[in-house]
């Protein structure tokens, strides 16, 4: 017998079926859920112009792994933007864990480093005070960022004094949302102050101002609205930028609309009027509604939630025709047949009103017969209002429709499109819509050249 055959086999001690199970079966979750890169290419959105978004939404995050972004994870998020393969320019952060610390690091690390590619940062929700502001108004000529929301973040006095310093030296923002970000009067007028083409450097890139839900108006009196309505009547005066003004939730009242009415008078930029859900009442409406008779540069105009019944619509149609707006928004606003008869028949006009919500008032069989004729004829397209009619026993009643205007909340909040974080199968990829070329025919220039002004 030779010496192979006296050894004896040996076996293995290892439990081959339990570890083959753990390896194709469910293996053990990992003690921590970290952010790789894997995992950050699954959430980054494709464009077809070779760009990237990066979606980080907190109330996402939760519903899938239950955790958020917190500091730890910056790093390996401004990693990742570096490396990726694909220019990166959204980088989406809402309602997350991130303190002062992490949007230090985002800044330094990201934002402030050589060319950055990231253009729009939302950083809404999240844990940041006055010294996130700091940090900001120490680069203000090194952040080439074009859309910045600081919205939901307590930033508080004081930070509203540093981000006036940013807005001072910044030279590329144009869209800036601060709402709800625990603003008082110091540093709203420091705000707008820096707003003013009166000011010492004035920031003249601005074109879109977020100012709802303004915390602590006044120390003493938590209604005093007057004196922020004086500091917007001074930026509407003295500001040629300003395209869209939101300001949403102030409380404002009736009187107010005298300041505001005299601030759009002198300005000639302001195209979008975001009054919604304030308290102006049926006087603040007939105030809008002579400034609107004055045939004024406004586009669209948002009063709903603010109580202007019947007395207020009816106004508002005498304003109407002599106007340019192609939106309007007066929902929730307490208004009966009389009233919303009063809207439809001045819709007709120059200007095509391109959307028009009226959900949420008190109206019944008689306006929904017109509106539903209107339908017919044309005046009105099922696709640019926020009702539908439909007919129970020869009576019409009115659902609602939402149309593409009502998405604007739904964007703003972040909200998930089915209430519930959806399952990633494939990257989400956008096409993004190229310019279109005109071709002019020279065929027909000499045409051109015999004709003046008067007889084209």
């Amino acid at each position: 017998m030779t010496n192979k055959s006296k050894r004896k086999k040996r076996k293995c001690i290892c439990d081959t079926v339990h570890l083959l199970h753990q390896i194709t079966g469910e293996p053990t979750n990992l003690p921590k859920k970290e952010l790789n890169q894997i995992r950050l290419s699954l959430f980054t959105e494709r464009n077809s112009d070779g760009t990237g978004r990066l979606i980080l939404r907190g109330n996402d995050l939760y519903d899938r792994f239950k955790l958020r972004i917190q500091d730890s994870d910056i790093r390996s998020i401004y990693q990742y933007v570096r490396e990726a393969p694909r220019r990166i320019t959204v980088l989406d952060l809402p309602y997350n864990q991130i303190t002062d610390t992490g949007f230090s690091k985002l800044v330094k690390k990201l934002l402030v480093k050589g060319r950055s590619s990231i253009i729009n940062l939302n950083v809404m929700n999240n844990n940041l005070t006055e010294k996130s502001a700091l940090v900001l108004a120490q680069y203000p000529t090194f952040i080439k960022l074009k859309y910045l929301r600081l919205n939901g973040n307590h930033l508080g006095t004081k930070g509203g004094e540093y981000f006036a310093r940013f807005l001072e030296d910044n030279t590329s923002v144009e869209y800036c949302d601060i709402g709800q970000s625990g603003q008082t009067l110091t540093s709203v007028a420091q705000i707008v102050a820096a707003l003013r083409t009166d000011h010492i450097s004035p920031n003249r890139m601005l074109k879109v101002l977020d100012f709802s839900r303004i915390d602590n108006i006044f120390n003493r009196y938590n209604y005093e609205s007057k004196w922020l309505a004086y500091h917007i009547e001074l930026l509407l005066e003295r500001n040629n930028t300003l395209i869209e003004l939101h300001l949403q939730k102030n409380e404002f009242i009736s009187h107010d609309m005298e300041y505001f009415a005299r601030g759009l008078r002198r300005n000639h930029t302001v195209l979008y009027l975001d009054l919604g859900y304030n308290r102006i009442g049926d006087y603040g409406a007939e105030l809008l509604a002579k400034y609107l008779a004055e045939n004024p540069q406004l586009i669209f105009l948002n009063i709903a939630g603010n109580e202007i019944k019947d007395t207020g619509a009816r106004a508002i149609s005498f304003g109407m025709p002599y106007s340019k707006l192609r939106a309007l928004d007066i929902s929730n606003n307490k208004i009966t047949d009389r009233g919303v008869l009063d809207l439809l028949n001045t819709i007709r006009k120059p200007y095509y009103l391109r959307f028009l919500n009226i959900w949420g008032n008190k109206f019944g069989h008689v306006a929904c017969g017109v509106i539903e004729r209107m339908l017919y004829s044309g005046t009105l397209f099922q696709h640019t209002i926020d009702v539908k009619i439909y007919e129970v026993d020869e009576i019409l009643y009115a659902a609602y429709y939402p149309n593409p205007a009502d998405r604007n909340k739904h964007l703003y909040y972040c909200e998930l499109d089915y209430g519930f974080a959806q399952p990633i199968y494939d990257i989400k990829r956008n096409v993004v819509e190229e310019k279109k070329k005109v071709a002019m025919d020279c065929k027909q220039r000499h045409k051109l050249d015999k004709t003046d002004r008067d007889h084209f």
